[in-house]
């Protein structure tokens, strides 16, 4: 499977600065899944940067999914445990 290669230099520096990204943030904060696709991306980028382009979005898509998996998880715990806590309390405060 041929690919025509990028049309630039510009278009593998900003594939590689992308890809670069995605695995610094995707293993920091976004899981490991996310840092793989950026490493399978960085990797593929000199044989087949098509597929590199499309590893890189897919490991960007995963990584916002994630993230807002997380921050949506955080959410539900402060909530939970400030109604728990509410309700603990609330006997002590009619007395």
């Amino acid at each position: 499977m041929n690919h025509a290669p990028l049309s630039s230099a510009a278009d593998r520096a900003s594939l590689q600065n992308s890809a670069i990204a995605l695995i610094v943030l995707g293993f920091l904060c976004g899981g490991t899944l996310p840092g793989i696709f950026g490493i399978i991306a960085l990797v593929q980028l000199d044989s087949d940067p098509h597929s590199a382009r499309k590893m890189t979005k897919v490991g960007w898509i995963l990584f916002w999914v994630v993230l807002a998996l997380i921050v949506l998880f955080v959410v539900i715990y402060i909530v939970f445990f400030v109604v728990i806590f509410g309700i603990a309390t609330l006997p002590l405060l009619t007395s």
